[in-house]
């Protein structure tokens, strides 16, 4: 034995005597103040002696000199009603009694249990409340193993291994109990069997031809920048979502990958947390790609298919202006912008764009389906398609519509105040006006036939 095995032997106790059924985070908050080397799942180790069932013994690695005086401290205290020996102890000792204890308690009993009707949306922290108080060997990330089906959708069932038998046998107790809305069953199984099952599903995983994958479940408020965001290991051709008739995502998303590698390493991804959805891995073709994708999107254009260098897009917000139009064509040359727009002068959601040639049109099409705005996440995604000069001819900018009633109008405006109404002056149809000296005689001549 060299010296460093030598240093490291010194820095590892044994405890023993301790109550059986303490778990791991009992025995470690027992140690308070000791530096534990790995931590609970890692540094400590349950021993499991046939035919002794009640001898309860752990061996625990410490960093250094310090924390094992520390930890010796303990020796003679109580863990409820139960007094501890703490003594100092080396590696070879612990390996002797670890020995055939990995998997399996010292009866032949295993650590490894496995979960079947569990929902399909079920994550490893479900798994881990669904069995709180058993400790999962190497935490919720590295003690859960979700299986799938050949497509990479989930399959409804885990392997989970625990630290002690202990934790097995609390986690049996959860066998016919409900996860969610699922009725669940635990049984016993074996590091063997969850080996191979792992062997399986990734030779399954892997046996794919086409580097495409699909994304299932995802939220409607998805954005192609942020789906990016979950494969920044992997580089990605083109992406693509399935859309409603609302411009929202409808749920399914494609994505081709430079190579099968790439593919290969996003489908490990069981399930990715996207907002409040848990959203599938699968693997995918382009056939499917092309059959779930709106007809109107599934030609190609070519620079042979396009006659005029002219696009109509859809789908704009009713406030949208033309520096708006062009940054979301950058780098593209746009000649002609006009925005068609309702009575009251707001974007009726449409506008026509003339480029400068019918190669830049090829990628101004390649836009269609991303929001106006990439850095806005309440900005919904436009259509842009194809168009002609015939099209943009056909839909005019439309004129302000005169009022229906101009004598009514003409009336409110009189009776505003800002024209006063002239008296009218009635003559009789057999006289002249006279400038008033008639009526005057009139008026008189009445007055006296009155005081009469």
């Amino acid at each position: 034995m060299d010296q460093s095995e030598v240093e490291d032997a010194e820095f590892i106790i044994k405890a023993k005597g301790f109550p059986y059924g303490v778990t791991p985070t009992e025995l470690a908050a027992f140690f308070a103040g000791c530096d534990i080397k790995g931590g609970k799942n890692k540094g400590l180790h349950f021993v499991h002696t046939q035919g002794k069932k009640n001898r309860t013994e752990a061996y625990l690695e410490m960093y250094d000199e310090d924390d094992v005086s520390k930890a010796l401290q303990y020796n003679k205290k109580y863990i409820q009603d139960r007094y501890v020996e703490v003594i100092r102890s080396n590696r070879e000792e612990m390996e002797i009694a670890l020995e055939g204890s990995s998997t399996k308690g010292a009866s032949g009993d295993t650590l490894v249990v496995k979960a079947t009707g569990l929902p399909f949306t079920a994550l490893p922290v479900d798994i881990s409340e669904f069995f709180a108080g058993a400790d999962i060997k190497g935490g919720k990330k590295e003690g859960i193993f979700f299986q799938r089906n050949d497509d990479g959708s989930p399959l409804g069932a885990c392997f989970v291994e625990f630290i002690t038998l202990e934790d097995v046998q609390l986690a049996l107790s959860k066998d016919k109990r409900y996860l969610g809305n699922r009725f669940c069953n635990v049984v016993k199984s074996t590091a063997d069997e969850r080996d191979k099952a792992i062997e399986k599903q990734k030779a399954a995983l892997e046996d794919i031809s086409e580097p495409i994958v699909k994304l299932r479940g995802l939220p409607f408020k998805a954005t192609e920048s942020e789906i990016k965001g979950f494969f920044e290991n992997q580089e990605i051709v083109s992406l693509e979502m399935v859309l409603n008739e609302l411009k929202n995502c409808k749920g399914d998303a494609f994505i081709e990958f430079a190579s099968l590698y790439d593919a290969k390493e996003a489908l490990q991804r069981y399930k990715i947390r996207y907002l409040h959805r848990n959203v599938d891995v699968l693997k995918s073709s382009k056939s499917e790609w092309l059959a779930s994708i709106p007809q109107s999107n599934k030609i190609v254009k070519t620079v042979d298919d396009i006659e005029e260098p002219i696009v109509k897009v859809d789908g704009l917000p009713t406030n949208v202006t033309k520096n708006q139009v062009e940054d979301f064509f950058f780098g593209m040359d746009c000649k002609t912008i006009q925005i068609v727009k309702q009575s009251n002068g707001n974007c009726n959601g449409e506008a026509f764009i003339q480029f400068d040639s019918v190669e830049t049109v090829v990628k101004a099409l390649k836009k269609n389906g991303e929001p106006l705005e990439q850095d806005s996440s309440s900005s919904s995604p436009v259509e842009v398609i194809a168009s002609s000069l015939c099209d943009w001819r056909k839909t005019p900018l439309k004129k302000k519509e005169p009022s229906p009633n101009p004598r009514k109008r003409s009336l409110d405006h009189a009776s505003s105040g800002r024209h006063q109404p002239q008296p009218r002056l009635v003559s009789y149809p057999d006289q002249k006006w006279d400038g008033g000296a008639g009526l005057s005689r009139r008026f008189s001549l009445h007055k006296s036939l009155r005081s009469k």
